[in-house]
């Protein structure tokens, strides 16, 4: 019901949703992995390929809109609060597993996460589903000691009976049939979490220092080598290309700002402290609650002391491949550029950090008395839960007034005039200009899936030469002049003004007297007249374009119309 009614039914304006989108429609059309947005159509090198082969799969079933590609993230977020809760249930017992999963499902992040075509709610999904497995490798005789925690009996030490005699290396035997099915279970899960989002790496790691440290020599090589070799080649296939993106995005200064260059290892220290302290003020605290402000600031204060001091109790007790990821996973954010910091990164250790929190709380109020855990524990979950309540209440009316908007006027109506015209610019090109051609846009991903033309986001370069070598080098005859943010304004518009004999005016989009997105075509470097002249005619005039910049009307895809949710490129799939 939580994400029934926080549905909403508009794409995402980022560019991410329809990348993954044109990935997928990759596999199902070219059976290949590449990014045939782009001019160049590039192997792709930068998201691996098992959340766009699940929409492959979903398309190859008839999904064909944004509403049906969306039921993936969607059902994603309902398997990984399932696994959040079977993963707890197995350590502390179905109504701490019960209020972690509530906790989780109400939160903000995860409720906004839910319908947008991301990978992230698929990569919690498998992340928890490869813990619950590994939790089940390591033998049974799990959760019998929750209910009698909650009764308020004391908790000698709050060691779980499932975590009782498994404290050495040897407890589990390798030999154990059960146990290593679970194993082998966990182990592809995570496998399948890594190649669902890179970040997944931290944990292969944990599973990986888990064998080596209990002993586990067989399955940690086995592991090692079915999981190692798949990414070894995942990372090949991008060194052949000549771009590790990740990796070469890492060590820069801010990855959208090149020409702030690389860090260095003060650089990192000092990315640590800052992400440190946003995660803790702000990303975490308002994944959770929806908002900002001194009282989220002091639940993620508190919720990461307490988290902190649960974690450590559980390392003395026993060390589970959870407790190395969260270290470990943690790490790597911290270490991420800042600008790519949020709560969407932090997803995969809210119920993690639920849980440690929540069995700080426990342990804490039954050392001043058994019978305060329980009313403790209860109090938490409500100061936490009820504005994330009022925060998903919120994403529902919001959903809600989206939905009607893009009944009457289309997909991305929500997102204001120029959004919208920029939209209805892809969707003409698609029907008028040349089949094959090129053209630069700002959402170049979203200009791709709407038009079925290849396109490219224009260089950020203040210089004229920069798009039109470019253009010139890469046969991109067109310009989308659009009103998302002021980057059009700066670079593009700015091109025009300094050699306006190079462009010529397609046509423009927008309501009479509102926001106007324009479609330039750029002309042969034969055919462009030199700024001095464009000058000497006071002011900046460009000319029509020639009629062969236009093929005529007759290419527009039936199915497809400005207020319907079908994704033009999928559309062309049929027959």
């Amino acid at each position: 019901m939580i994400t029934v009614t926080a549905f909403n039914p508009a794409p995402h304006s980022g560019g991410d949703n329809a990348g993954y989108v044109t990935l997928a429609y990759s596999l199902l059309h070219d059976h290949a992995y590449r990014d045939v947005y782009d001019p160049q159509q590039l192997l792709h090198t930068k998201y691996p390929p098992v959340f766009p082969a699940l929409l492959a799969g979903w398309i190859l079933a008839g999904a064909r809109s944004w509403t049906a590609l969306k039921l993936v993230p969607a059902l994603s977020t309902v398997l990984a609060v399932l696994f959040a809760f079977l993963w707890v249930e197995r350590r502390r017992g179905p109504w701490m597993a019960a209020a972690v999963a509530l906790t989780l499902a109400l939160s903000s992040s995860v409720v906004y996460y839910s319908h947008w075509i991301l990978s992230d709610p698929t990569f919690l999904a498998f992340t928890l589903a490869a813990l619950w497995a590994m939790e089940r490798a390591q033998g049974d005789g799990s959760a019998t000691r929750g209910a009698r925690a909650l009764r308020g009996a004391p908790d000698r030490g709050n060691v779980p009976d499932a975590d009782r005699g498994v404290t050495d290396r040897g407890a589990v035997p390798e030999a154990d049939a059960v146990g290593q099915r679970w194993l082998w279970l966990g182990g592809a899960l995570a496998g399948l979490a890594y190649f669902t989002r890179s970040a997944g790496l931290p944990l292969l790691v944990a599973i990986a220092a888990w064998l080596a440290w209990r002993g586990r020599w067989r399955a940690f090589w086995v592991f090692s080598l079915c999981v190692g070799a798949p990414a070894l080649l995942w990372w090949l296939r991008a060194r052949g290309v000549g771009d590790v993106q990740y990796v070469s995005e890492f060590w820069m200064a801010d990855p959208y700002r090149p020409e702030l260059g690389r860090v260095g290892l003060g650089g990192l220290l000092s990315r640590m402290a800052a992400n440190a302290k946003g995660y803790t003020l702000a990303h975490l605290p308002g994944g959770i609650v929806g908002n900002g402000g001194g009282a989220a600031a002091g639940l993620g204060i508190a919720l990461v002391i307490a988290a902190a001091v649960g974690w450590v109790r559980r390392l003395r007790r026993r060390v589970a491949p959870a407790e190395l990821f969260v270290p470990l996973y943690a790490g790597l954010i911290l270490l991420w550029p800042e600008v790519w910091s949020g709560d969407r990164f932090a997803l995969p250790l809210y119920p993690l950090l639920f849980l440690y929190a929540a069995e700080t709380v426990h342990h804490a109020a039954a050392r001043v008395k058994p019978a305060l855990a329980t009313p403790a524990l209860a109090t938490a979950l409500i100061l936490v839960v009820l504005p994330a309540l009022a925060s998903w209440r919120g994403a529902a009316t919001e959903a809600s007034a989206c939905a009607r908007v893009v009944r009457v006027r289309g997909p991305f109506a929500c997102y204001g005039p120029g959004f919208e015209s920029f939209a209805d610019a892809a969707a003409w090109a698609g029907g008028h200009l040349p089949a094959g051609s090129s053209v630069w846009a700002r959402k170049p991903r979203i200009f791709f899936v709407l038009s079925g033309l290849t396109s490219r986001t224009y260089p950020f370069d203040t210089d004229p030469e920069a798009i039109l070598g470019q253009s010139d080098a890469l046969g991109v005859r067109y310009a989308v002049l659009d009103r998302i943010d002021g980057l059009g304004a700066r670079y593009l518009a700015g091109a025009v003004r300094a050699q306006p004999g190079a462009f010529c005016s397609v046509t423009g989009f927008g309501r009479p007297g509102g926001v106007r997105t324009e479609l330039l075509g750029i002309l042969p470097e034969g055919e462009r007249s030199p700024p001095a002249a464009e000058a000497a005619s006071g002011g900046v005039r460009i000319r029509v374009c020639p009629p062969e910049y236009q093929a005529g009307a007759g290419r527009v895809r039936a199915a497809y119309s400005s207020a319907s949710s079908l994704i033009p490129l999928l559309t062309a799939l049929d027959p």
